[in-house]
């Protein structure tokens, strides 16, 4: 998994060749100390500084292309295995990082109505009209029937649906994993962000804007103690906030019932702090 715990930024100035000034930053990372991240960092800026100053076209990373940086709130390793980390993402929500254990994100068309409402003919028929959800899921639990030794959990969230394989194991940048996302009309980007990250990722906190606030004063990692106490302020707020909503509801069980040893603690983790037996509004 693709989750430093060390952070820095580094910042300089430089002139491209038809005179244009450019304050630049680069931020870079280290699982070993902060001082390796921040030689890490000096580097960087000053490689893009280079480019600058000759001309040179800078690189764009695309969604999910370098690390993400996002503060790591615990870890899961039973035994001294890491199987997960939980990590607090820009906006604020925890969030699930799996080592093995897929999960698959798979989110509703925003320009479709998800209305159970029939057309005249289908009103005169006694006939309605599915659910977004209902289509979703069907579609999946057509796939489950072509994979019969699979054991999928499958839960609705506020946008979508979120499947979980709970019997198997998978490598998150593996062509296995890619194909069977793809199959179930997986957000391609989070497929990008599988493998550029080397993870499954859910979300298990509701977005601030779902609960009617706004989004943290300050960025991880922080600038100084003035912005971290603001932002864990706004934590506070949103803890409290958030007691009242949960993030999926479970709506079936596809297959085996087997949970593999090293899903298990992933799936206990993710049930619970996304709230799945609670009967809330989702957000």
């Amino acid at each position: 998994m693709k989750i430093p715990t060390y952070w820095a930024k580094s910042v300089q100035s430089a002139q491209s060749p038809d005179g244009r000034r450019y304050r630049l930053m680069a931020w870079d990372w280290s699982d070993t100390n902060a001082d390796e991240a921040r030689q890490k960092a000096d580097a960087r800026v000053k490689a893009i500084a280079q480019k600058v100053m000759v001309g040179l076209e800078l690189d764009r990373y695309g969604y999910g292309a370098r690390a993400l940086r996002e503060e790591i709130i615990g870890a899961v390793n039973p035994a001294g295995k890491d199987l997960g980390v939980v990590t607090r993402n820009r906006y604020g929500a925890l969030v699930l990082n799996a080592s093995n254990a897929m999960f698959i994100d798979i989110d509703f068309p925003e320009n479709e109505r998800d209305s159970s409402g029939a057309g005249p003919l289908q009103r005169m028929l006694g006939a309605k009209k599915p659910s977004l959800e209902e289509r979703y899921a069907r579609t999946v639990a057509e796939w489950a029937s072509r994979h019969p030794d699979v054991a999928l959990r499958v839960y609705r969230t506020f946008a979508g649906l979120r499947c979980l394989i709970t019997n198997q194991l998978f490598d998150p940048s593996g062509r296995e994993a890619a194909d069977i996302l793809r199959a179930l009309n997986s957000d391609p980007l989070y497929i990008r962000l599988c493998q550029a990250q080397e993870c499954f990722r859910a979300r298990v906190t509701p977005k601030p804007w779902r609960v009617d606030m706004s989004g943290p004063p300050a960025q991880y990692p922080f600038e100084n103690a003035a912005s971290e106490s603001r932002y864990r302020q706004w934590q506070q707020r949103y803890e409290q906030t958030i007691t009242k909503f949960a993030t999926c509801r479970l709506i079936q069980q596809i297959g085996p019932q087997q949970v593999h040893p090293e899903v298990e603690p992933i799936l206990t983790l993710h049930d619970q702090t996304s709230g799945v037996a609670a009967n809330q509004a989702l957000a």
